[in-house]
């Protein structure tokens, strides 16, 4: 899909972001200084690390998305990408866990991200 592309791609121009494969083994983590902030896990879903703190401020906003898929407990946000507007999200969700990374105490882990916790049908099996 054209906006998980646009989305990873956008995000590999931006100073000291790198690329690997995801730690959960699914996918393409984004990493700045080494730790993973989001993961690009089809090409329909991307995690991103926000941190709880984060996630309590912003759980009423990021609850009003469509797009947002939210697990209790997790420092990550999942973002189901169907268009454009969803890449610009993820691009603008990648900020705020770039921040979050810079403000992570040094040695403290993201934890698991929601590839897991989160299912998608694809709208072919809807009944």
């Amino acid at each position: 899909m054209v906006s998980v592309r646009r989305a990873l791609e956008d995000l590999m121009t931006w100073p000291g972001l790198s690329s690997a494969p995801a730690r959960c083994g699914t996918g393409t983590a984004v990493l700045a200084d080494g730790a993973e902030i989001a993961h690009f896990h089809s090409e329909r879903q991307a995690d991103l690390y926000l941190g709880r703190p984060s996630m309590e401020r912003l759980h009423e906003e990021l609850g009003h998305s469509t797009a947002v898929r939210l697990v209790p407990g997790s420092g990550w946000v999942t973002v189901i990408l169907g268009c454009d507007s969803d890449a610009d999200l993820v691009i603008t969700l990648a900020s705020l866990a770039l921040r979050t990374q810079t403000h992570r105490v040094a040695g403290a882990g993201a934890g698991v991200c929601n590839l897991d916790h989160i299912s998608i049908i694809p709208t072919g099996q809807l009944a």
